[in-house]
């Protein structure tokens, strides 16, 4: 088949294998706590995972006039070693779990990934309400009468009883599984757990970069800084937030206060000489910064964070960069409009 439709056959496939999984312990009558739940690891993509479940639930986000929308940082690996039917189902019960709360509003999902080392990732998976009309509203049912006819019958699934299942199978995996308690908060709720990698892809080939000299890094800084005294980045990556349904706004201020947290903390701690975790902090600020677009930025700290020294001039040139990149997108949202200048 053509590329497109292979990829989009992946995606159902991953659906299939994601509903399968889910329909099998919907239907098991017996206690949640006398399953046995095996995990089944082999080669996964976590895209297809993210989209197969999307594509399940789009129907039912619709009827509720809900837009659910996806942001995965290029960090996250194009291959890893997990039980795709049973990601596919932590995703799928917490993304319907936050459909059924919510009414008039915007779903954000957004996907991250944090080094831990040169074979393992950790992928956390959070989803947020963006909308500012979202409300919260009592359970409804998993499939309706109006639900899509594609659904036969009707599924009233207890939504406590799937979070269950989902701590179950987050511990499996050695992860950490959040629901906010506080109605206020705009994280709704967060998956994450370790992963190892099978392929970092091409966005995130961090080995290749293992010997970098973070002197050529600093060099790369100094260009930059002396060249111009703003830091680029791709505007059409925030241009394609905008066009997904996201609010700019929100992102935004949510973006630059942890960008603003992060800075301040690797400000004081690469004088601290804890270098597992700069090279994580930096790790995380790289996926940052590519998230909107600043790709020579994003290269030069995923660069430090795999080099073997870390020299406090070129960090402190990376710190100035970020504060850069935070006060120009500061002023490149139209204040009246979630769009770009």
């Amino acid at each position: 088949m053509p590329s497109a439709q292979r990829a989009q056959a992946l995606v159902i496939r991953s659906a299939m294998r994601t509903w399968a999984q889910t329909l099998h312990d919907l239907l098991d009558i017996s206690p949640l706590e006398s399953r046995a739940i095996v995990l089944d690891e082999s080669v996964t993509n976590p895209r297809e995972v993210i989209d197969g479940v999307i594509a399940l639930l789009a129907p039912a986000a619709a009827q509720r006039g809900l837009h659910p929308s996806v942001s995965v940082d290029q960090t996250v690996a194009t291959l890893i070693l997990a039980d795709s039917a049973r990601l596919g189902q932590i995703f799928f019960h917490l993304l319907n779990r936050t459909i059924q709360l919510n009414t008039l509003g915007e779903i954000a999902v957004v996907v991250q990934a944090d080094l831990l080392n040169a074979g393992s990732q950790r992928i956390s998976i959070k989803l947020m309400d963006t909308g500012s009309d979202a409300v919260h509203v009592a359970q409804q049912p998993l499939f309706g009468p109006s639900g899509d006819l594609a659904f036969a019958g009707e599924w009233c699934a207890n939504l406590d009883a799937c979070l269950s299942l989902c701590q179950i199978l987050a511990q499996r995996m050695q992860g950490e599984l959040s629901v906010a308690s506080d109605s206020k908060s705009s994280t709704r709720v967060s998956f994450s757990a370790p992963f190892s990698v099978e392929q970092w892809g091409p966005s995130a080939e961090l080995t290749s970069n293992a010997q970098a000299s973070l002197f050529a890094i600093a060099a790369q800084s100094r260009d930059v800084a002396t060249s111009t005294s703003s830091e680029p980045f791709e505007r059409r990556y925030l241009d394609a937030l905008s066009e997904e349904g996201i609010n700019l706004h929100t992102f935004l201020n949510a973006w630059r206060r942890s960008m603003t947290d992060d800075l301040e903390r690797l400000s004081g701690l690469h004088r601290q000489h804890d270098i597992d975790e700069l090279r994580t902090l930096l790790h995380r600020l790289s996926g940052a910064v590519g998230l909107v677009g600043a790709g020579s930025l994003m290269d030069a700290l995923r660069s430090a964070s795999a080099a073997p020294e870390h020299e406090t001039g070129a960090i402190d040139l990376l710190i100035e960069r970020g504060r850069t990149l935070v006060t120009q997108l500061d002023t490149a949202i139209d204040p009246y409009r979630s769009t770009i200048r």
